[in-house]
């Protein structure tokens, strides 16, 4: 009975030995490696602003833009008169834009009723590689009987972008 039972034994332990030469030789280590890489890029800006619509004896004088900002200097001669102002905005990354908000300010205190400003939405979305033009025009009140004693008034506008 001791014979069989190391005989059993000995079985067993060569049956294990199998098994664990067998796992070794069919067991394989898996190694993934991965890297990323943002490759989109942001970049709506002001590419132009141009003077349109300028009553006779008015001055659009030089408007001004950098990548963020557009400057105009409208002279207004008599009441109806306006200038219109042509402002360009391109996305020129690779992420289409949505109009998050657009505000209009004016930014001097007490500034002069009789000079109006007015202005019309860029589109949205703004898909990337596109462009899209908005006005702001500014008038002189044709209602206005008498040279104002303030004849100056600014605004500050605010168009904001954002990732669609």
């Amino acid at each position: 009975m001791k014979n069989k039972t190391q005989n059993i034994v000995i079985i067993l332990l060569i049956i294990i030995s199998i098994m664990a030469i067998g796992y070794a030789t069919f067991a394989t280590q898996l190694t993934i490696n991965g890297t990323a890489k943002i490759v989109g890029e942001w970049d709506v800006k002001i590419t132009n602003i141009i003077a349109k619509n300028v009553s006779d004896g008015c001055n659009a004088g030089t408007p001004t833009f950098t990548n963020v900002s557009a400057t105009f200097n409208a002279e207004l001669e008599k009441p109806g008169d306006s200038i219109t102002y042509e402002i360009t905005i391109e996305n020129a990354g690779t992420i289409d834009a949505v109009l998050s908000s657009i505000t209009f300010k004016e930014g001097t205190p007490n500034g002069s009723p009789a000079i109006i400003y007015t202005n019309t939405d860029p589109i949205s979305p703004l898909p990337a590689g596109q462009e899209t033009t908005f006005t702001v025009t500014v008038s002189y009140d044709e209602e206005t009987l008498e040279i104002p004693e303030i004849t100056t008034k600014t605004i500050t506008g605010i168009i904001e972008y954002e990732q669609e």
